[in-house]
């Protein structure tokens, strides 16, 4: 699978959880507003609740539609095994215990993740921990990174 193949279905699961979210979010909303939940007492907090449940929603609907807006916008770079990570890298790593992680390096979206042939591949941002290690580095470099609590070693293995 190409890079932009890997890009595009990034783009297709971000369309797809946006869906959701909006559907999710305007049910909510509906709950929230509709005179059937008023509160009947002091102690009914229903709408109180599913309005507090409507208004995250809708800033998470605002959030992946920034994301995908920003990831449909991210211009794919035709990098050989030399070019440093930069944005719309797909970075191989191996860890010291013989970990495989696969990156692709997005400009928003960072935690999404996608199964290719078997492969996860997750996006990573310049605003995470290991975005910010790799950032700039070149295939056969190590790095050192805090990851769950324990010091981790990661060597690129290639950039794409």
């Amino acid at each position: 699978m190409t890079k932009q193949d890997i890009h595009q279905q990034f783009i297709r699961q971000l369309e797809n959880e946006l869906d959701a979210i909006t559907s999710a979010a305007k049910s909510s909303f509906s709950t929230a507003t509709s005179e059937a939940h008023h509160a009947e007492g002091k102690y009914d907090t229903f709408s109180l609740e599913t309005s507090y449940l409507a208004r995250g929603q809708a800033r998470r609907v605002e959030e992946l539609r920034q994301a995908l807006e920003r990831l449909q916008q991210l211009p794919l770079r035709g990098l050989a095994g030399a070019d440093p990570v930069q944005l719309s890298a797909l970075v191989r790593l191996q860890g010291a215990n013989g970990e495989k992680r696969v990156l692709f390096f997005g400009s928003a979206g960072g935690g999404e993740r996608i199964q290719v042939n078997g492969e996860d591949i997750v996006i990573v941002t310049s605003q995470s921990p290991l975005g910010r290690a790799v950032l700039g580095k070149t295939a056969g470099e190590q790095f050192t990174i805090s990851l769950a609590g324990s010091i981790q070693v990661f060597t690129i293995m290639s950039v794409a």
